[in-house]
């Protein structure tokens, strides 16, 4: 099971003229973790925890009560509305239900981790970034995600991230692909600026 839990803020641009891809992502892992999780995977987390790419909570598994914190003020934290949350069944059902019930709640939907799902998401991504289309926020972790990150292809030619065949740690791409998903959901918001998470 994976030690990191990623979470990306994402951004389409207003004007249909610009067409960009804003991306902030962010990931939570546990504090205890931090050397063990560092020396694995020949990265820095204690930089990337300095420069703010990720955070260290709890103790041996991450405080998920830290990371609903966090969400929940995001529209707070950064000036935006939230549009909505897509999620990972098998990492954050818990989470996304408290976010439902929570006193301003968040609309989340699953994101079927299959690449029938995930394809149309992660040809535009790749797509954004061969463009020049796609910004992010500085961040040594997306960075060394990407790094890491091998597209395959099914049987129906369907593009998808690879984890297994993958060069170590793909977490964060895969967020901001889940990311890409949920914005492809809300075009139909008639071009207004957007987030989803």
């Amino acid at each position: 099971r994976s030690t990191l839990f990623p979470y990306t803020t994402l951004f389409r641009s207003a004007s249909p003229d610009e067409d960009m891809i804003y991306a902030k992502v962010t990931g939570f892992i546990p504090k205890e973790r931090v050397e063990t999780k560092t020396q694995a995977e020949r990265f820095d987390y204690k930089k990337a925890i300095r420069h703010g790419d990720c955070y260290a909570c709890g103790d041996t598994i991450i405080d998920y009560g830290f990371v609903e914190d966090y969400l929940l003020n995001i529209e707070q934290d950064f000036g935006v509305m939230i549009q909505g949350a897509g999620f990972d069944r098998y990492n954050a059902m818990s989470t996304m239900q408290k976010l439902e019930s929570a006193d301003d709640p968040i609309e989340c939907t699953e994101v079927k981790q299959h690449s029938s799902v995930l394809h149309p998401a992660t040809k535009l991504l790749y797509e954004y970034v061969c463009k020049g289309r796609f910004r992010y926020e500085y961040n040594l972790l997306l960075e060394n995600n990407f790094s890491n990150a091998r597209c395959t292809e099914d049987t129906n030619l369907n593009k998808y991230v690879n984890k297994k065949r993958s060069n170590g740690k793909v977490d964060m791409v895969v967020a901001l692909i889940n990311a890409v998903y949920m914005m492809m959901q809300y075009e139909i918001l008639d071009g207004d600026e957007f987030f989803v998470g």
